[in-house]
């Protein structure tokens, strides 16, 4: 981040402050209601009362009505949790979201240049209630449980706003906030944010070596440029999509960069979450990797391609869709898991596969395929463009129809009890469309209590015991 002064903090801080609410804003909101989800799944009862407010929220995205949204996640969590409408005290709460810098150089947090302070803004109207309400927040080292420093706000409201660090280390690291009344616990969320010594040099490192070795493997150099656009953005205060380990991505596009230097590549597959792109027809295709930690560099593993819905990302089934419960199911078995950003002419499906072969060694002969939504159109693409790679398909409340399929191609179609009446149709329409095909095996599963969103998260455990009992073809 560049040198400002004090003054100059405030006053970006503030003009930030009262932008438009955006679609990162939501991330945070969307993560949190899963974790509702998953509290209080169990309950039949809960998963129905949550179905319309999630409905309706899925309406207001697709209408741009991001405050609307946000207002229906408040709900839903507070149905989740009781049959009784929410009070104002939670419809408030609710209303209450956190902006804070994402990328902070520590050369100024060392030279008391920069304080990096949270700020509150609203995301829909609400009253503010009577009895007074407190947020709280501690932060950790990502991944750690350790408080590291501890603040509170009396009455928070819009335009509040008040310090959460002058000092830190070099990390990636979670503020966790929780706002209550009482002892009454109404809302907890995390965020993250990264403190980088030297960004702004490590950034043009990085510019000077993808500029010099346009020859590198396209996916390393897609991936050291889409860190830097990353780092860059957040850099100016753009909030990023999701919670990116910022530190880790920069070390990582830092090791490929050595490597190029040492003429070599510098990729070693080991078990973990990576966030990395490549390119396929002239388009970059950003993806989510994960390797299991039964991972073994000579022995063949098994991959599952994860196609997002419309208005999502890479991100939403390693961090929304049951909190990333594909990675609970794909670890359980040792698999890996691929999944793409959605792009024209849909070259991230190629590219994702290309780029999996590249990195892992990948078992040709188990491959799987899902895809939600508009993932579920592009998996019917797939299948089409890719007839004879894949050992078996899971379409999660999918748009579109399906062309040429396989006979042999085991395919598993699911679908929420309460989902739109619109897209029920369609599911339905394409589910007798494969009836047609005499497929050897077909599946279709239905879920009361499940909508539109929440579909993957309830379907994926059936979903994986499907790709499980699928034979070789």
């Amino acid at each position: 981040m560049r040198v400002i002064g004090l003054l100059g903090l405030l006053l970006w801080c503030g003009a930030w402050s009262q932008s438009p609410i955006t679609r990162a804003d939501l991330a945070a909101r969307l993560i949190e209601m899963e974790a509702c989800w998953e509290a209080h799944r169990d309950s039949p009862e809960a998963r129905l009362r949550a179905t319309r407010p999630l409905s309706e929220g899925l309406t207001a995205f697709f209408s741009g009505r991001f405050g609307a949204l946000a207002r229906s996640l408040t709900q839903t969590c507070a149905l989740l949790r009781s049959d009784a409408p929410p009070t104002p005290e939670m419809l408030y709460a609710g209303s209450i979201g956190v902006r804070l810098p994402h990328a902070v150089e520590k050369e100024l947090l060392d030279r008391g240049e920069f304080v990096l302070r949270l700020q509150l803004f609203e995301f829909y109207r609400a009253d503010a209630p009577d009895a007074p309400l407190q947020l709280r927040w501690k932060v950790t080292r990502r991944g750690e449980t350790r408080s590291l420093r501890e603040g509170t706000l009396e009455n928070p409201k819009p335009g509040d706003a008040a310090t959460l660090l002058t000092q830190a280390a070099e990390g990636d690291y979670e503020a966790h906030f929780e706002i209550r009344q009482g002892e009454q616990t109404l809302r907890q969320w995390r965020q993250t944010f990264s403190v980088i010594a030297q960004l702004s040099a490590r950034l043009q490192a990085l510019d000077q070596a993808a500029e010099s070795h346009d020859d590198a493997d396209p996916t390393e150099r897609m991936t050291v440029l889409n860190a830097r656009d990353v780092l860059r953005n957040a850099q100016k205060g753009d909030s990023p999509e999701t919670f990116y380990p910022l530190l880790r991505l920069l070390q990582l596009a830092e090791q490929l960069a050595a490597g190029w230097e040492a003429g070599k590549s510098a990729w070693q597959p080991a078990p973990g979450d990576y966030w990395m792109a490549t390119l396929h027809r002239e388009r970059k295709v950003a993806f989510r990797l994960f390797i299991p930690k039964q991972f073994q560099p000579n022995q063949p593993i098994p991959l599952v391609l994860a196609l997002h819905g419309a208005g999502g990302n890479e991100h939403l089934f390693f961090e929304g869709y049951g909190l990333g419960v594909i990675l609970k199911e794909a670890e359980r078995r040792g698999w890996a898991v691929i999944a793409p950003r959605a792009e024209m002419n849909l070259a991230h499906i190629g590219g994702a596969l290309e780029a999996a072969q590249k990195l892992l060694p990948i078992d040709p002969t188990r491959i799987y395929l899902m895809g939600h939504s508009m993932g579920g159109a592009h998996s019917f693409a797939a299948i089409a463009q890719f007839p004879d790679r894949f050992r078996a398909v899971a379409i999660f409340a999918g748009a579109g129809l399906p062309t040429q399929v396989p006979a042999d191609l085991p395919i598993l179609m699911t679908v929420g009890e309460q989902e739109l009446s619109m897209l029920k149709t369609n599911i339905e329409t394409a589910y007798r469309r494969l009836q047609g095909l005499n497929l050897k095996t077909l599946d279709y599963k239905k879920y009361d209590g499940c909508d539109h969103l929440m579909i993957v998260r309830e379907a994926m455990p059936d979903a994986f015991a499907f790709f499980d009992r699928a034979p070789a073809r």
